[in-house]
Formats: structure tokens, C-alpha cells, sequence
């Protein structure tokens, strides 16, 4: 149809529109969250001291928010902020918000490039990379901190993309970007593979090289989990999550295995055992059927790339993974777009493939919506409603004071904060979380909300060494502390 195909200057402006519209309304969710004190210690604090280390030839040991020492590789092996961590010195404590946007949009422009692959008109790539910018996993991810799994989860069209144009030594450069963003991509990296193996059933030249990446992932993953991560200090901070099914990874497994009626059973039914958390699962279910899920049941390949998220998120002791908020629904999103969008290429016809795909994104739009307004999950609904004037405010102090008290506090200075205030304060050598380690601590200075003085653990106030401090400034709200000299 020749209403479909457009000119490369309209193809360069309905482009750059997408990609602009995407990248501002991604800016105003996660650099004004930042500006305004709505990230916090867990983990933009954590991750941007992790980087600053490595750029000072150090490992992390976690004193952040640990009482004794832990290499931040034994929580999560994350090597992303190892090779990222020299430009801290250019962007500051935004560095990781501003890579996770960049990220995303490169993992659009990989989705637009892969489906261009088996399009033969030009509003398909277009279609698919705005229902991918705009859907709920991308949003909700934006609006907490950073997190690897996000990035990673960007290199999964690329990788695609190379071993489609059958150029191996890049696709191989992407294996290994993708099993080191995480200790868990390395598992979904496997699942990836297997399920592209029956695209190229045929093509034993592809096939060989899907083999070697699934034999080096499943490697990796039993290298970096069961031997490295445990030397370190500990089996990775995610296992946690899982110990009730079984005390290794083996365990877990022989268990999910020989028990499958009690996996089926846990994946859709809430584990806690308290009523408020019913549907939490269902409603996740609900949202990915919406957001392309009902289309990708007609790719079974591409729905056996989805068992190891749907594993991690559903068999979580913890409630918070189970929904559509927070970063644990981003790997979804590449799988389920492009998934979609090679069966509406399947049909013949054009105007229906264009209807479909237009359904496709008003119903990836209506749910993120959705997910962002009345959700059963838990959201933190002003970190993400970008069209309300709360999302620019902070409602609990002057954000203009807070930056005036920590322009006070020296570089070289040790400083024990609040929560908001950690990824503020974490390009310095020691810089602590007021409620996690506040009573083992005595750091140089220390930033609180004034309500914090009243927080108590075992009976025993956090602050119960009030007195060896001074008190720099306050506006009744905030309070800074100086440590009184011997």
C-alpha cells in the first residue's frame, strides 16, 4: 500500500518525534524524581558510591546500609557500574538515571532496527517501538532509581538483531554485555537462545552459534552464582528471595521440578497468606495479555524466553515483585513487542496489520495508565504521574534548604543521611544510611529530617548519641549536624 510507505525525510521526523516525546517524558519522570529527593539510599544511593569507588580503584563494601563489610559483587555481580563508572565524573549523581534513559531508548532503536528486518512497510518498526517506549514495564522501571536489570534487558533486541543479520562476533560481544549487567541474566539468556533456536531450525550455521551461547550462559550463571558470588561473601542478595524453596540453587530446582502441581499452584496464588495482597498476581497476568501477551501465545518460542521472569517474579517470598510496579516487569517488555509484532507481520494484508498494531498501542497506553492510577500493586504514584503537579513537589521539606544543607557538608567529609538525601551525598569516601546503621556509626555529619531524632529500634533511640554532635542549621524541618571536636 503506498499510503504506508514513507519518505525518508517524513521517516527522520516521525522518528525523531518518538524517540524526543519518549526521551523528555523519561527525563521528567526519573531526573526530576531526582531533584526533587524521590530516589533513595536502595539503590541509586547504593550504586552511585559503587561507583564512585571503582573510580577510585575500590570495591564497595556495602557499610552503606550493612553493619559488617560485604563486596557489593556478592549482592548483585554487576559489572555495568565497573566499565560505567568513570563518568561519575561528568554527570554526577545523575550518571545511572541518565544511562538507564539512554538505555532505553537505545533498546527502542534496536527494537525499530530488528522489526524493520520483517516489515516490508514503514509504520510497522515506528508501531512497535512506541508501544515498546510507552508500555508499563518501561514506565515503572523509570520511575525508581536504577537498576541494571533494565539496561541488560535493552541489549535483548540488538542481540536479536545481530544473529537475524548473521553477524556472529557482534551478537557474541552482546552475550557477554548481557550475562554481565546481572547474576540472573545469564538464566534468561538460556531461555532466550533455546526459544530462537526453533526461528532457525534450519539454519545450521545459527543453530551451532545458539548452542554456544546457551552452553556459555548456563556456565556463567553456575560460575558467578554458586562458586564466585558465595567466595565473596554471599550467594547474591536475590537468592534470599527463593531460600524457602530450598537451601541452593540445585535444591530450588529439583524441588520446582518434582512438586509441579505446588509451582503452578504458587505462580498464580497469593503466598503471604494476608487478603490485601490478593490479586496482586492476576493483575500482573491481566496487564502483560494487554500489553501484547495474547498475541505472543501465538510465538511459543518467544513465550519459553518468558519462564525464568515469570519464575523469579511469581515464586518471590516477597510481595513486591509479584505486580506491575517497581523495575520487575522491564524484561518482559522487549519479549513481548517483538514477539507481537512478528505475528501481526504475518498477516498478509496491510491495513489490518496497521489496525492491529494500533490496537496494540492504545491498549499498551490504557494499561499503563492504569498501572500508574489504581492498581492493586503497590506504586509510588507520585514518582510516575508526570501530568500532576505533586509528581514536581516534595511534600515532607524545602528542597532548597536540603540543597543549601549539603552545600555546608565538606567533600572529604563522612555523613550519615537520610534516605533521600544518600544519593545526594554518595560521591565521598564514606557516606552512610541514617536508619540502617545509625547507632554504629559515627560519621562527621549527619542530615535528617527532624522526625527522624524519634525513631527508636529495640526501645533505643537511633540518635542516642545526640549529644556529641552540634547542630549546623535547621529550619525546623531539616536539621543538619556537625560532630563537636575533641
Amino acid at each position: 500500500m503506498k499510503e504506508l510507505t514513507l519518505g525518508k525525510r517524513q521517516k527522520n521526523i516521525t522518528l525523531a518525534t518518538v524517540f524526543t516525546f519518549a526521551g523528555v517524558v523519561y527525563c521528567l519522570i526519573s531526573l526530576v524524581n531526582h531533584y526533587v529527593f524521590k530516589t533513595y539510599t536502595l539503590d541509586l544511593g547504593l550504586y552511585t558510591h559503587a561507583m564512585y569507588d571503582y573510580a577510585h580503584f575500590r570495591f564497595d563494601d556495602c557499610t552503606m546500609f550493612k553493619d559488617l563489610p560485604q563486596n557489593i559483587l556478592s549482592d548483585h555481580f554487576d559489572l555495568y557500574l565497573m566499565l560505567l563508572s568513570p563518568l561519575v565524573f561528568v554527570f554526577g549523581t545523575y550518571t545511572l538515571l541518565i544511562v538507564q534513559i539512554v538505555g532505553v531508548l537505545l533498546g527502542g532503536w534496536g527494537i525499530y532496527k530488528l522489526i524493520g528486518l520483517y516489515a516490508d512497510d514503514d509504520w510497522m518498526p515506528f508501531l512497535a517501538t512506541t508501544v515498546f517506549f510507552f508500555s508499563f514495564g518501561i514506565i515503572q522501571a523509570l520511575g525508581y532509581d536504577y537498576h541494571s536489570n533494565v539496561v541488560t534487558a535493552m541489549l535483548l533486541p540488538w542481540l536479536l538483531y545481530f544473529i537475524k543479520q548473521k553477524k556472529y562476533g557482534l551478537a557474541s560481544l552482546f552475550v557477554v554485555l548481557f550475562v554481565i549487567g546481572k547474576e540472573n541474566m545469564s538464566l534468561w539468556l538460556f531461555f532466550v537462545v533455546i526459544g530462537l533456536m526453533w526461528d532457525y531450525r534450519k539454519d545450521k550455521k545459527t543453530l551451532w552459534h545458539l548452542g554456544a551461547y546457551a552452553l556459555f550462559s548456563v556456565a556463567y550463571f553456575i560460575v558467578i552464582n554458586m562458586v564466585v558470588m558465595p567466595k565473596l561473601g554471599g550467594s547474591g542478595g536475590g537468592f534470599s528471595r527463593y531460600a524457602y524453596l530450598g537451601s541452593d540453587y540445585g535444591e530450588v530446582a529439583k524441588n520446582l521440578i518434582t512438586h509441579p502441581g505446588e509451582t503452578v499452584k504458587i505462580l498464580f496464588t497469593n503466598t503471604m497468606g494476608k487478603p490485601h495482597y490478593d490479586g496482586i498476581k492476576a493483575e500482573f497476568y491481566i496487564c502483560i495479555l494487554a500489553t501484547g501477551m495474547i498475541l505472543t501465545l501465538l510465538k511459543p518460542n518467544y513465550l519459553f524466553m518468558l519462564i525464568p521472569l515469570i519464575g523469579q517474579k511469581m515464586l518471590a517470598s516477597d510481595r513486591m515483585f509479584w505486580g506491575v510496579s517497581l523495575q520487575y516487569s522491564v524484561e518482559f517488555m522487549p519479549v513481548l513487542v517483538i514477539s507481537s509484532f512478528l505475528v501481526i507481520l504475518k498477516l498478509k494484508k496491510q491495513l489490518p496489520r496497521l489496525l492491529l498494531a494500533i490496537a496494540l498501542l492504545l491498549s499498551t497506553i490504557l494499561t499503563t495508565f492504569y498501572t500508574i492510577g489504581v492498581p492493586k500493586s503497590y506504586i509510588m504514584v507520585d514518582q510516575l504521574c508526570i501530568y500532576q503537579g505533586r509528581h514536581y513537589q516534595q511534600k515532607d521539606f524545602d528542597t532548597d534548604y536540603a540543597r543549601k544543607l549539603m552545600a555546608m557538608i565538606p567533600d572529604d567529609a563522612s555523613v550519615c543521611a537520610g534516605r533521600m538525601f544518600v544519593p545526594h551525598l554518595a560521591l565521598r569516601r564514606e557516606i552512610y544510611d541514617y536508619f540502617a546503621v545509625a547507632p554504629h556509626v559515627r560519621a562527621d555529619y549527619v542530615l535528617i529530617p527532624d522526625d527522624y531524632l524519634e525513631m527508636t529500634r529495640g526501645g533505643k533511640l537511633l540518635f542516642y548519641y545526640r549529644d556529641e554532635y552540634e547542630t549546623v542549621a535547621t529550619d525546623g524541618t531539616l536539621t543538619l549536624f556537625r560532630r563537636k571536636q575533641p
